[in-house]
């Protein structure tokens, strides 16, 4: 094999493993605010940046569908009080500007062509940051779908209603509180009643529906069905708490039976991969002063 091609095949490999190994790192940060912001955020009101106006303005003209994705990973990020003032145009534009400034440095000094790789990641930067946060989000979610199913079957069983008891579930803390608590909220403002009856679908199913998690469409169907069962609807709620109880043990036992495989990315990022770059780079610098 020709030595050149060869040299030009293992940039190509280095650039790819490199670009594997920050959408791995970047898809799993997690900013933590400091004590301060938190109180700034309190008391004060947030501001809206330059990235956010410009953004949104230019995200109304466009019509993709892969911000849909983008719309799901901000709404389960913000339920949690992270990056409030942020904006799906926003996360667009400043993808582009940071996608610019890669690029005018790539071109200014003259890099390997490889280098290019970082664009595309810069350009997906931001959703990746907000998308690790979204995920660590829905993850609670899942985690408190038992929980929030059993005080609604306690409400219930103390003798309230089905609506009752779900406005009681939507004052929970939590993610999952708070998004029940939108439901509830678009109810009493809509003249749609909260629970679907026969093709009539009812604000919580609609609302729950437009998240992205599959969980939590479930677990709007099966509070559906509860509140068109009358006297036996306590009853009913009790089993599905416990459904949803024995389910959300078996997810934990199968990752835990499945975190050998889980640990072999990581693994293979932090150990193998530098162990291999520490192999190969007197091979490309001799290959150097060969030419």
């Amino acid at each position: 094999m020709d030595k050149q091609l060869f040299i030009r095949i293992l940039l190509a490999g280095s650039a790819g493993l490199i670009a594997m190994v920050v959408y791995f790192l970047a898809s799993r940060v997690s900013l933590e605010k400091s004590p301060g912001k938190r109180v700034r955020e309190m008391v004060g009101t947030s501001t809206t940046s330059f990235f956010d106006v410009g953004g949104t303005k230019f995200a109304s003209k466009m019509k993709l569908n892969f911000l849909d994705s983008w719309k799901e990973a901000i709404f389960w990020a913000q339920i949690d009080d992270n990056f409030k003032s942020w904006t799906v145009g926003g996360m667009l534009v400043r993808g582009l500007v940071a996608a610019l400034f890669i690029s005018a440095m790539i071109i200014l000094f003259g890099l390997p062509y490889f280098s290019w790789l970082l664009v595309i990641m810069a350009a997906f930067f931001p959703y990746l940051l907000v998308k690790g946060k979204a995920d660590e989000v829905m993850k609670r979610v899942k985690r408190l779908l038992p929980e929030t199913a059993t005080v609604i079957a306690a409400e219930m069983d103390a003798g309230a209603t089905a609506g009752q008891a779900v406005e009681r579930a939507g004052e929970l803390p939590g993610p999952l509180g708070r998004v029940i608590n939108l439901s509830v909220s678009k109810a009493r403002q809509s003249e749609k009643a909260m629970f679907s009856r026969g093709a009539n679908k009812g604000i919580l199913m609609e609302e729950l529906n437009r998240h992205g998690m599959p969980e939590l469409s479930r677990f709007a169907m099966q509070l559906d069905r509860v509140a068109a069962k009358g006297v036996d609807a306590p009853r009913i709620m009790v089993e599905i708490a416990k459904g949803l109880a024995r389910e959300y043990k078996s997810q934990v036992q199968t990752v835990a039976a499945n975190m050998d495989t889980e640990l072999l990315i990581p693994m293979t990022l932090f150990f193998f991969l530098p162990f291999i770059v520490s192999i190969l780079m007197p091979v490309l610098v001799s290959f150097k002063t060969m030419f």
